[in-house]
């Protein structure tokens, strides 16, 4: 299950940062380029991946 977060969070991770450039116009030819709509809902999920991975990853906590 660990496995399958890791590669989730890294997928929205790098969904997010495409939908960031298309957004901000660096990547042109969809109807989302020059849309800062897609800019902020690619930001929000760069954030909730990096959430997501560091969650995942972060060391147990210790029992005492």
């Amino acid at each position: 299950m660990k496995i399958f977060k890791n590669i989730a969070g890294i997928f929205v991770i790098l969904l997010g940062g495409l939908w960031m450039l298309q957004g901000s116009n660096i990547i042109t030819g969809s109807r989302m380029s020059d849309n800062k709509e897609w800019l902020v809902i690619g930001a929000m999920l760069v954030i909730f991946g990096a959430v997501l991975l560091y969650m995942n990853n972060r060391p147990a906590a210790p029992t005492y």
